[in-house]
């Protein structure tokens, strides 16, 4: 998706970039191609700003205007991320892309018995991202990924200590005796939207 959205030089910003990950993964598929992360935990920024070598990382709140001109980016991924579609839009070049990944309602389904409260996804949420994004941009495509992730005891506690509402959890509380799945769903969908 973000190929399609790039010709030549292009600049991509990673909104709620963590440590960096997809933002590395799309820089190394757009040769010349050059990135900046957004985030707030200046932790997970440090490896951000470490993981290409065309890429940085700043420390911002993505609800404040962007530190950035208008136009300028010929791609914005939100990979499971605060959204703010107006500086989404002011940022963006008019044949640029938005790039948005969130959850279905299969997401981390394994997880859903042991720990109800951390790891939900509402029903709702697809329409909802439509109807917030509307004003300022319309969906282009649609790509649906879904595949089975193998993961070791450590690694589920490490991803369900990255949900949203895991603050909601006690420490005992997800260490608590129990099996725990050796895999898990990823089901997300990835909608390209284009500015209105």
């Amino acid at each position: 998706m973000a190929a399609d959205a790039a010709s030549g030089p292009a600049t991509v910003v990673d909104v709620g970039c963590g440590t960096g990950y997809h933002l590395a993964g799309v820089l190394d598929r757009l040769p010349g191609a050059r990135g900046l992360g957004l985030d707030t935990s200046v932790r997970a920024l440090r490896s951000a700003a470490r993981v290409h070598d065309r890429a940085a990382a700043v420390a911002w709140d993505v609800f404040r205007p962007f530190p950035l001109a208008d136009g300028v980016a010929d791609v914005v991924l939100d990979v499971f991320a605060p959204r703010n579609p107006a500086e989404f839009h002011r940022v963006l070049r008019p044949t640029g892309r938005l790039i948005v990944v969130g959850p279905t309602g299969r997401h981390l389904a394994e997880l859903r018995g042991r720990w109800p409260s951390a790891v939900t996804v509402d029903p709702a949420k697809e329409q909802r991202l439509h109807r917030a994004l509307g004003p300022c941009f319309e969906a282009a495509v649609t790509e649906q990924v879904e595949y089975p992730a193998p993961l070791t005891g450590p690694d589920v506690l490490d991803l369900v200590a990255m949900t949203p509402s895991a603050r909601h959890l006690g420490r005992a509380e997800r260490h608590a005796d129990g099996s725990l799945p050796d895999q898990v769903t990823v089901s997300v969908p990835a909608t390209a939207y284009r500015p209105r």
